[in-house]
């Protein structure tokens, strides 16, 4: 299945030369509510990074001045499987134990980074990575609840924690975008590399309560060797014939079986 993201030119460079997609922090998207939201008050949103996109293969004139700029926007498209995949054995990552291998989407070297641990990434059916966006009318109400700490006893208690909520929900008057988008979950701590440790809830529910930073603001993930083979790139609809210049030399350098498009609007359509 084919998906669609708006950007801009400086943005699509990065993206051929390096063949990555950045994900950015979730408190730092143009949604201020919902990077603002919260549960007991864990700031969850610094661990949240994401990559937007929309499944609508109609142009938007929304999306295009909101994230292609006034004319020098560009809008990609590749299929939704796009990630390279490593093999990583002999790990275990809490309740999930590799049996000789298992396939991750997030490099070794950054499964075993002590400063940082993602939550695993194995396929794109699960909506913990790929999700449809769901439009509310009040975000708080499906976030307030996620982190809880539940049987208090002796100044412990039991740390429940629901990711999902956080990078799910938006307000309804962004119900425009008709998003879709990827996401990646990361503790402040690496749970793996404590091993068996009896403690080791209580340390990430420190670390979280804490809200103790991550040595990053946001994570680029690398695209499968051949992603670019199937690669859509359409200019905007007020794109000049020096950007289309540019476009197309960034393709011959980078993603030569790259397909370059005019917009559909290009005629009925001056961004201003």
């Amino acid at each position: 299945m084919r998906i669609y993201h708006y950007t801009n030119l400086e943005s699509l460079a990065l993206i051929l030369k390096n063949q990555t997609i950045r994900f950015n922090r979730l408190d730092k998207v143009d949604d201020l509510e919902e990077g603002n939201t919260e549960s007991l008050g864990v700031k969850f949103c610094k661990y949240v990074f994401v990559s937007c996109w929309t499944e609508t293969a109609e142009e938007s004139i929304p999306l295009w001045k909101m994230y292609g700029g006034d004319k020098g926007g560009i809008r990609i498209s590749l299929e939704q499987e796009m990630f390279k995949e490593y093999l990583i054995s002999n790990l275990e990552l809490g309740d999930l134990q590799s049996q000789g291998a298992i396939k991750s989407k997030i490099p070794p070297q950054d499964m075993i980074n002590p400063n940082f641990f993602f939550i695993p990434i194995l396929d794109y059916k699960n909506d913990l990575f790929y999700r449809h966006v769901k439009y509310v009318d009040n975000i708080h109400v499906f976030t307030k609840d996620a982190i809880q700490i539940t049987n208090v006893r002796e100044s412990r208690g039991d740390f429940h924690m629901e990711m999902k909520p956080f990078g799910y929900y938006k307000n309804k008057r962004w119900e425009f975008q008709d998003e879709v988008r990827f996401v990646l979950y990361s503790l402040p701590i690496n749970p793996i590399l404590e091993g068996t440790n009896p403690e080791i809830s209580s340390i990430v529910m420190q670390s979280l309560l804490g809200n103790k930073s991550l040595p990053f603001h946001y994570y680029d993930m690398r695209l499968k060797d051949d992603a670019f083979d199937n690669l859509e790139i359409t200019l905007s609809p007020s794109a000049t014939e020096s950007q289309r210049l540019i476009v197309q030399a960034l393709i011959d350098k980078y993603a030569p079986n790259a397909t370059l498009k005019e917009s559909a609007l290009g005629k009925v359509v001056r961004l201003k």
